[in-house]
């Protein structure tokens, strides 16, 4: 288990044997960039459904089905869980937050820098899936395997919400599979997220592919979140 620090970025130990033709990228990483999206650019604002059109005049980049996109248009922007603090998979995979990484041989762990702490996912490298009866969490349930250097993580139970911020949704029988490898540089780390939900979308395709850089010595931010004041004052209306 890595040891943070205030302030500083460290990089992390391998945790057990990898297997052979695997690559030891343990360590922290910052995001290059925006993340490409399936239309090819940015597309965190959310749009008027009345007047504008997707992926320039085509949603064929997000292929949602007919309860995907009545999801997507039905959504409330007051119940986004980051107007809480709360982060969820995928999202924060792709909001721009610092990553760690800790290879192991059992389990791999995958965590986000947030609100002055990391947030952990676990990914059992044994492949074994959830229980059918497993609770849906905000991260779900991921197993990870190797394939040649390449590590291969799939994570399903998820609660399902938003994607972006523009509050695309996915639904909680979505499957995601990510894909991480060396950059051709042999230091920095590419990713991408597939995702196949058949409740919300008609095929599985891409939802993201970001790089990393290496940033054993970057800082870390200090600053916290707060809440949503609409949050707070409905959480004390419950609480009264």
């Amino acid at each position: 288990m890595l040891l943070g620090c205030v302030g500083c970025l460290l990089l992390a130990p391998v945790s057990g044997q990898l297997p052979a033709g695997a690559i030891d990228f343990s360590g922290v990483y910052r995001p290059a960039g925006l993340a490409v999206q399936p239309c090819g650019y940015n597309e965190w604002l959310r749009r008027s459904f009345e007047t504008d059109r997707f992926c320039l005049g085509s949603d064929e980049g997000f292929p949602f089905t007919e309860a995907g996109l009545a999801a997507w248009r039905g959504y409330s922007p007051i119940e986004d869980p980051v107007l809480r603090c709360i982060e969820s998979f995928p999202r924060s995979a792709m909001r721009g937050r610092p990553l760690r990484i800790v290879l192991g041989e059992d389990v791999t762990e995958i965590a986000y820098w947030f609100n002055q702490q990391w947030h952990t996912r676990e990914v059992h490298m044994n492949g074994s899936p959830a229980p059918n009866d497993a609770e849906h969490t905000d991260f779900g349930h991921s197993t990870g395997r190797w394939s040649g250097d390449a590590l291969i993580v799939e994570t399903t139970h998820t609660k399902g919400g938003p994607m972006f911020n523009d509050h695309k949704q996915s639904s909680p029988e979505a499957r995601y599979t990510e894909r991480f490898w060396i950059a051709p540089d042999g230091r920095n780390l590419l990713m991408d997220i597939a995702i196949d939900d058949p409740l919300y979308f008609s095929r599985p395709f891409l939802v993201n592919r970001q790089e990393w850089i290496a940033a054993t010595d970057s800082p870390l931010s200090q600053t916290g979140c707060t809440p949503s004041s609409i949050w707070v004052e409905l959480e004390d209306e419950d609480d009264g």
